[in-house]
């Protein structure tokens, strides 16, 4: 991993100078920054130096799956995560950062924003000004001529990543074309529908100028593939029913409903999704991508978010410092357990609560927990399936879904196993010998994540924390296209099936069957076992706070929290006094009140 993409290039002067170029004003920051044209001329003179306004966009700051909480320096991100919003965790930190607000269901046109349009807009402009100068960077060679098209591909893919971020929060936002030098009239937001094709076609146009692969000195850089996975997710995105169906209720009567979806539902908008997902499947089978499966059933997730496989598509990296000028890339994810042995530190747990636990199936397929009584995380429902199996809370972690085993550290557990041999103990009693954690105060659900641990950590100082932060992985691009084909046909078509059960099959759960889930149609059994893989399988990879609004499912946002508590090794559910709460009119974000009041045309999302 030495040669990723994403610990290269930063060389420190020519980032400022770049800031400088693509920076946004503090009023209209849409407009062209102040003293930009002093230094964008020499920025393409040469293709080593235009290549740095590429380079520029693959930042943290803009670039990222932002699904763990970086150092509090880190912006616009900074202590915060879409993860901490989305997934049944209780994130410890000191204070929060700016997933606060969110949880807490108190965000407001004044909030800190977890990723806000200055930021956006400033890797579009970027984005858009290579577009622009691309053709009069100076090349000397048939080699430097394809490598230009080729960085103009990744563009074209940057852009749509970019406004792609924006629809997720706000629905459609102005589409900025050009670079702008400031005094034109004023850009309204598209409709929804213009501005979905437009991402498409920014995404066509990269296809067709990027390579499939990259030499290995440029690896994590957009690719064909990426940018036909990134357009196939978001026609899915686009055919949901937030989008794909009348506005929503609380938005009635709200000016522009044409910014916020299609206003109606057409079932061959999942057809148009289901076709994208598909060419991309193809298209990256056939430049050698596959699922992950290189270290067995009962580790392949655990190993692929801290090792670089074929199953990656578009992914971020980290690195403590680039090669080329020392810049630090963002080095410190907030994702340590608390107090096991070396990895004694204050700064986050990641504490998954029991929902997420009971949300885990047996190793059979079904599910042991079947809801709660009065909705309270204290009074677990234990289904037939459970009952069969003897499941109680004392044994909660036998015989479930391998997933678990790799995401979650519990009690009697191992972790950091090649270099500890002890077994997890998270007794609360003092007085029981061997236990392997701290008594922190905000130690409260008895959980703490795996996933993107390394847990050969201290075994040498050659090993360091470099997780690989998925963007866009295979195992994702399975199931979107499983779930368009069930949705477009009224119900799960043999290829929807077959593309499940590859990603359960690679974690040795048995095949899809109906029988184990809720829902008064097939159709809807199986949304609710794509809504089952995506939430374990893609743990911690910020992507279930997006689905669940995308389904138009955010009531499964609002959440009392639960842990469990041992104490003598006896096992009792424990209420964490921690509680996540959505509002409706959160289906789309507001738009902070500064950029609204400074930017002419651009006008508040309902609710706000």
């Amino acid at each position: 991993m030495k040669n990723d993409m994403i610990k290269y290039f930063k060389i420190v002067g020519f980032v400022l100078v770049l800031a400088t170029v693509f920076g946004a004003c503090e009023g209209d920051f849409l407009e062209k920054p102040a003293g930009s044209d002093i230094t964008i001329d020499t920025v393409f003179v040469s293709t080593s130096n235009a290549q740095q306004t590429i380079f520029y966009l693959y930042h943290d700051d803009f670039f990222g799956a932002d699904n763990i909480a970086l150092n509090w320096w880190d912006n616009p991100q900074a202590y915060a995560s879409w993860s901490e919003i989305g997934d049944d965790l209780y994130p410890s930190h000191k204070g929060l950062g700016k997933s606060k607000t969110y949880i807490s269901g108190a965000v407001n046109s004044s909030s800190g924003q977890m990723y806000g349009l200055d930021w956006m807009y400033l890797a579009v402009r970027s984005a858009n000004t290579f577009i622009e100068k691309a053709s009069t960077i100076p090349t000397v060679s048939e080699e430097d001529d394809a490598y230009v098209d080729k960085m103009l591909g990744e563009a074209h893919a940057h852009l749509s990543y970019q406004y792609f971020k924006g629809m997720k929060l706000w629905g459609s936002v102005p589409w900025i074309h050009q670079r702008l030098e400031g005094g034109e009239e004023a850009i309204p937001r598209p409709s929804f529908s213009d501005f979905v094709d437009s991402m498409v076609v920014h995404l066509d146009i990269a296809a067709e100028l990027l390579p499939a692969r990259w030499e290995d000195r440029w690896q994590g850089r957009f690719t064909s593939v990426a940018a036909k996975t990134l357009k196939a997710k978001i026609l899915v995105y686009a055919a949901s029913p937030l989008y794909n169906g009348e506005i929503p209720n609380y938005a009635s009567g709200y000016e522009h409903p044409e910014v916020l979806g299609y206003g109606s539902f057409s079932n061959e908008r999942w057809k148009r999704a289901a076709d994208a997902c598909k060419e991309a499947i193809d298209a990256a089978h056939a430049a050698g991508y596959g699922l992950y499966q290189g270290s067995g059933e009962e580790k392949n997730i655990y190993d692929l978010a801290i090792s670089l496989t074929d199953e990656h598509i578009l992914y971020q990296t980290f690195e403590s410092a680039n090669s080329e000028g020392g810049w630090k890339y963002c080095h410190n994810m907030m994702n340590w357990p608390y107090g096991i042995g070396w990895y004694n530190r204050t700064d986050v747990m990641y504490q998954p609560t029991i929902q997420h636990i009971d949300a885990y199936q047996l190793s059979n397929g079904a599910f042991p927990i079947d809801g709660y009584d009065n909705n309270d995380p204290m009074q677990p429902i234990i289904s037939q399936a459970g009952m069969d199996a003897g499941y109680t809370d004392q044994d909660y972690h036998l015989n479930r879904d391998t997933r678990f085993y790799q995401n979650v550290v519990y009690h009697g557990s191992k972790f950091g196993e090649n270099y500890n041999n002890k077994l997890i103990n998270f007794d609360a009693d003092p007085t029981v010998p061997d236990r392997t954690h701290g008594d922190h105060s905000e130690f409260k659900t008895s959980f703490m994540a795996r996933k993107f641990v390394n847990e050969a950590l201290g075994e040498s100082p050659s090993i360091t924390y470099r997780p690989v932060h998925p963007i866009l992985r295979l195992a994702d691009l399975y199931l979107l296209y499983a779930e368009s084909l069930s949705e477009y046909n009224g119900a799960p078509t043999g290829d929807a099936i077959f593309y499940l059960n590859e990603v359960r099959s690679r974690s040795g759960m048995p095949d899809y069957d109906a029988a184990n889930y809720k829902g008064a149609s097939d159709k809807e059994k199986f949304h609710n076992a794509i809504k089952y893989e995506r939430k374990v399988e893609l743990f911690l990879e910020a992507q279930r706070y997006f689905d669940l609004r995308r389904w138009k499912e955010g009531d499964d946002l609002t959440t009392n929290m639960g842990g469990i508590i041992i104490n003598n090794g006896a096992v009792s559910r424990i209420d964490i006094n921690f509680s996540r709460i959505f509002n409706e009119k959160m289906y789309f974000h507001p738009f902070h009140s500064s950029w609204v009041n400074n930017t002419e045309g651009l006008y508040q999302n309902p609710g706000w």
